[in-house]
């Protein structure tokens, strides 16, 4: 049976009028044209040169994970460009450099703008995330022997006789499914795909190298703090010093030699806040003016965001600013893959997919208002309890790059089969 006979009969029934709609979009230009423009299967962008692989994904996007898929993918097969159609692509293009990748709206699901799709930018490979939502598309793309795969695969909710064998003909069409977890692998392979071709690996995520440090500033900066506790407050929001310093007083009842390294936003606010803290009565010490914390100092401002990937090192704990004034949020994978235990508020900005992650991993702590940062912290200033935490982070980002690896390889093969 064709399982597309329904889908295409919607679309037929659909399709005037969703055509007269979008081309009236279109004449009037701007973000509404072009967003008619691509769901109509035209684009004002030129098809890269060299081998072009497609992520489709129905649901939210994590651009950092595509970055770093693009990135590997480019380390086994030189000049490999990438293509991000979605629903959610206003998202995409804010979030990302134009140079890393495309971001596309998806055509509308019918034979005529399918065609016309592939027929424009011609992709090598084909990466379908979590579900199949456009199943005339992924029909055409493997008519054409385009190599499919879905990647963070979970099962469909399939009942009856018939929508089982529609499912079954559709996940038949990928060469490899790389699902969640054991749930959704039990899922997939109970509608008959072929086990061979279905692999548990987990949510694909992104992959951070961390920021570089020189080992002799490391060594020499440890020497001058000679083993005083410390923690770190990365690129807060003005809006949030209050509290930090008053997590500071409170942290420092228990841990009363306790060092906060402060790093501003902007390296130029440096000399301005370092005025601030010492017109409060803080004794400071700032980075970019070379001078050392010593014994007495209470605060080191480190206005050098260029050695982040320090104090980080340095520091066993890190607040993430933003987090507590829904403001920019620094990469939290960073602190996580260089052993600092993380402390964050209750909004995330870019980095949330990320801190669910280190969430749910036991890798982070949240702390739900201001109010409670102070005892957040000194909770954490325990040996043992920062390293439980930096222990599950450095976890955590291990599995995401095993995960990348797995899809990296699979989809190179295939681009140098049609290469070869």
């Amino acid at each position: 049976m064709d399982g597309l006979i329904l889908p295409r009969l919607r679309a037929h029934l659909r399709a005037s009028g969703q055509v007269r709609k979008l081309s009236s979009e279109l004449e009037r230009g701007g973000e509404l044209g072009r967003n008619a423009a691509e769901q109509l299967a035209r684009s004002d962008l030129a098809r890269p040169d060299g081998p072009l692989v497609w992520c489709h994904v129905p649901g939210r996007i994590e651009t950092g994970a595509l970055a770093s898929l693009v990135e590997g993918l480019n380390a086994e097969v030189a000049g490999t460009s990438m293509l991000v159609t979605s629903p959610d692509s206003a998202r995409c293009r804010r979030a990302v450099n134009p140079s890393e990748f495309i971001c596309q709206l998806p055509p509308l699901d019918s034979p005529r703008f399918n065609m016309r799709f592939l027929d424009y930018w011609a992709p090598d490979a084909g990466i379908w995330f979590e579900r199949v939502d456009a199943p005339m598309l992924l029909d055409a793309a493997a008519r054409r022997s385009v190599p499919l795969f879905l990647q963070n695969g979970v099962a469909p909710e399939a009942t009856s006789p018939r929508s089982r064998a529609v499912e079954r003909r559709q996940l038949g069409l990928f060469e490899r499914i790389f699902v969640l977890d054991s749930h959704e692998f039990e899922g997939v392979r109970s509608l008959g795909a072929v086990p061979a071709r279905v692999e548990i690996t987990g949510r694909l995520t992104r992959i951070a190298h961390p920021p570089p440090c020189l080992e002799a500033e490391r060594m020499a900066l440890a020497e001058a703090l000679r083993g005083r506790p410390s923690w770190l407050a990365a690129a807060p929001d003005p809006s949030e010093i209050p509290a930090i310093l008053e997590a500071h007083r409170v942290a420092r009842r228990s841990a009363h030699r306790l060092l906060l390294i402060l790093m501003p936003r902007e390296d130029s606010e440096g000399p301005a806040l370092t005025r601030m803290l010492r017109s409060e009565g803080w004794n400071v010490a700032r980075r970019d003016a070379d001078e050392e914390p010593d014994e007495a100092t209470d605060i080191f401002v480190a206005d050098s965001k260029e050695e982040i990937g320090l104090f980080y090192r340095l520091a066993p704990v890190t607040f993430l600013g933003g987090t507590l004034s829904d403001t920019t949020v620094p990469m939290a994978i960073y602190p996580a893959t260089l052993g600092s235990a993380i402390l964050s508020g209750p909004y995330s900005g870019a980095e949330g997919e990320t801190l669910r992650r280190l969430r749910r991993g036991g890798a982070c702590r949240l702390v739900a208002d201001s109010e409670r940062l102070g005892a957040a912290l000194t909770e954490l200033l325990a040996p043992d309890r920062a390293a439980l935490l930096a222990l599950n982070a450095w976890d955590i980002a291990s599995d995401g790059t095993q995960i990348l690896e797995r899809l990296v390889r699979a989809v190179s093969e295939a681009l140098r089969s049609r290469t070869d």
